[in-house]
């Protein structure tokens, strides 16, 4: 079959910066999908020049489109013009998933995908071939008059068996994202997620249980990264990269002994760097340059309610161990948590000053579908205009804090983190350079934030 998939536009608050990345997940879609003998175009309506005609959906049998909840409302627009032109239309992603209700509701979706794409999409499309009854495909949400057919999860996947993503399939010298001058493109190496982060839906998304490919299998695929595509920077954009210290030594190894000249960014819990400071010294002499840290709370009971297993000394330490290895952090903040008071936002914006770290991204917690705190919460959600689930605003009423006031301090945490020194301020000075950041677009992330 002739399959179409289809990235969203991201928002211009996202954009502001330049730092676009290909979309991974669906280009491991599509390389399941050109694995199982299928023709796959891909249309990624966030990269640069990037537009979806209608001769493109006209070529296509089936159309998929991948969307996330602050980009659901473009995702059924889309959605909307597939089904207008009389091809059926597949949904996949966390949002879906989790409102599939409101999905079915708009009337131009025919499938939703349940987690894990790869295979139940190319099962999907085999039992449409075969004329066989779709409702026997594991992993699927189908609309059945005026009611919904939900299909027994699939198995997990073997993480370990499937193809390389499809990067062919997209212009990566559309995507705008670098590390130290040099473009970076993204890499996944793990599914899962241990942990249980009540404002987080990935393991609900992709299971609790960790699955993790092999260090070999890793580096077969930056051989093909460095050496087909030409890229000298990579980001692993797995929830946690470090959850098995052993492995990324091997991966470390790897990297130093081929003569790779590499740098790379990660994602880590404080806990893991805290624990294994032999780890950190091996990705630092492989080309580690910056590791991301989810540190949100300068409070110890709001780490506590979050699910997070690290205290504020911990998160000290595993700044000092980074430092010292010649390897930037960037400090993750959530401010708003349901018994924050404002006081304790600026005692995490102080925290944030005081740790000085390389970056610090602030958001304001959002309860998004899927999660734990989305549950806990629904009743008090007064706003439910998908765009603004971006952790730039509060959705919800917060029993302590005024709506306008933690917008505010939202934008008191980044000025007063971005202006605490000189070097501070050139270095958001160079991301701006870097993202070509211009008044218009601006203006533009100043309307999204407020309207």
């Amino acid at each position: 079959m002739k399959v179409l998939l289809v990235n969203p536009p991201s928002l211009s608050v996202f954009n502001t910066f330049g730092l676009s990345l290909p979309p991974i997940g669906l280009l491991y879609v599509a390389a399941s999908l050109e694995q199982a003998g299928h023709e796959v175009a891909v249309k990624d309506l966030a990269a640069d020049g990037e537009r979806l005609d209608d001769e493109d959906i006209r070529r296509a049998d089936i159309v998929g489109i991948s969307a996330d909840t602050t980009r659901a409302g473009k995702a059924l627009a889309i959605a909307g013009r597939v089904a207008a032109i009389g091809r059926p239309v597949v949904m996949g992603g966390p949002h879906p998933q989790f409102m599939a209700e409101d999905i079915f509701a708009a009337g131009c979706v025919d499938y939703i995908v349940k987690g894990e794409g790869e295979i139940v999409f190319r099962n999907l499309l085999t039992a449409l071939q075969n004329r066989d009854a779709v409702a026997e495909v594991k992993g699927l949400i189908i609309r059945d008059g005026r009611h919904l057919i939900e299909t027994p999860a699939a198995d997990p996947i073997n993480v370990e068996a499937l193809p390389f993503p499809a990067r062919h399939l997209v212009d990566l010298q559309c995507y705008r994202a670098s590390m130290s001058g040099r473009p970076i493109t993204p890499i996944v190496t793990s599914r899962g997620c241990p942990s249980a982060c009540h404002f987080c839906s990935s393991s609900s998304f992709f299971g609790r249980g960790w699955r993790s490919r092999s260090a070999a299998s890793v580096l077969a695929e930056l051989d093909e990264i460095y050496n087909r595509y030409g890229f000298r920077a990579v980001c692993f954009m797995d929830d946690n990269f470090t959850l098995n210290p052993q492995r990324v030594e091997q991966i470390a190894d790897g990297i130093i002994g081929r003569g790779y000249d590499l740098k790379w960014w990660n994602f880590s819990r404080v806990d893991t760097i805290v624990k294994n400071p032999a780890m950190v010294a091996r990705m630092a002499a492989a080309g580690s340059e910056t590791v991301y840290l989810g540190i949100e709370s300068g409070n110890e009971e709001t780490l506590d309610s979050l699910g997070k297993n690290s205290s504020a000394s911990d998160v000290t330490r595993a700044v000092e161990i980074l430092r010292n290895n010649g390897v930037e952090s960037y400090g993750s903040y959530i401010i708003g948590n349901l018994n924050e008071s404002a006081a304790d936002v600026k005692k995490t914006i102080a925290m944030a000053v005081r740790l000085n770290t390389n970056i610090a991204q602030f958001s304001i917690l959002t309860p998004y579908p899927g999660t734990k705190l989305y549950e806990e919460i629904k009743d008090r959600i007064f706003c439910r205009r998908w765009k603004f689930y971006d952790g730039l605003h509060l959705v919800f009423r917060h029993p302590l804090i005024n709506r306008h006031y933690l917008q505010f301090l939202l934008i008191k945490a980044f000025v007063k983190f971005y202006r605490r020194s000189q070097e501070a301020s050139q270095g958001f000075k160079q991301a701006a350079d870097r993202g070509n950041l211009t008044f218009r677009k601006m203006t533009l992330c100043a309307w999204e934030l407020f309207f």
